[in-house]
């Protein structure tokens, strides 16, 4: 060996192991990573999932029982309810109950409120046949108004036999409206008139509602 190759031998540098790891090799690290990564994606989906809504319609402004329902009126609105609150209400992904141009309200709707099913109604049922019932104090809500739904309940009043059995003899049933107060037999009492144009209506059942107890309960 000559002089010169003994020098460049011993000058050339040795490379040191530690400059040898290449952290991105090595196994842990991936799997770190990997499950770092699974982690965040699973949790940015727990997330949306959790924070998911659904389009309701709601209304732009105030809106009355037995109004003609405009494409105005309605505005679209996202939230995220129970199931058991949703399904009482009008989503933006399904048909309306009829053309919008047959619809009216079958309520009062609060500005901004979301439109509940019960809130529209079909506007070419042939016209509205109004029953007037007699309703002592306590014997409906209070708050009871027009474009309320109620149960028409007759049986025995004070003073009648107890024994007697009440008979439901209308059902869901629109109020058109509350009425005025009045005095029947001495004890407070309002006349209010519900339409009964959808109802099976009687000889039998207006004897009953005219001769008994009305009783009412608001069922939407």
């Amino acid at each position: 060996m000559t002089i010169r190759g003994a020098m460049n031998k011993r000058s050339r540098p040795q490379r040191s192991p530690r400059l040898e790891h290449r952290p991105w090799r090595d196994p842990r690290l991936v799997l770190g990573a990997l499950l770092v990564l699974a982690s965040t994606v699973l949790g940015a989906a727990a997330i949306a999932a959790g924070s998911s809504t659904t389009g309701f319609w709601a209304v732009r402004s105030e809106v009355r029982a037995g109004d003609p329902v405009q494409r105005t009126d309605l505005v679209k609105a996202e939230a995220h309810l129970p199931d058991a609150a949703a399904r009482h209400l009008m989503r933006t992904d399904e048909p309306l109950p009829a053309r919008l141009e047959d619809l009216v309200w079958a309520r009062d709707v609060g500005d901004g409120a979301l439109v509940s099913r019960a809130a529209l109604a079909s506007g070419q049922t042939g016209g509205v046949t109004e029953l007037p019932l007699t309703v002592t104090s306590g014997a409906a809500p209070t708050d009871l108004g027009r474009g309320d739904r109620v149960d028409v309940w007759v049986g025995p009043g004070p003073g009648d036999d107890a024994g007697e059995k009440s008979v439901r003899v209308l059902s869901d049933v629109q109020v058109v409206s509350s009425g005025g107060s009045a005095a029947v037999r001495g004890a407070p009492s309002r006349t209010v008139l519900v339409d009964v144009s959808d109802a099976e209506l009687s000889g039998a059942v207006v004897s009953t509602v005219a001769a008994g107890h009305v009783t009412m309960v608001r069922v939407s």
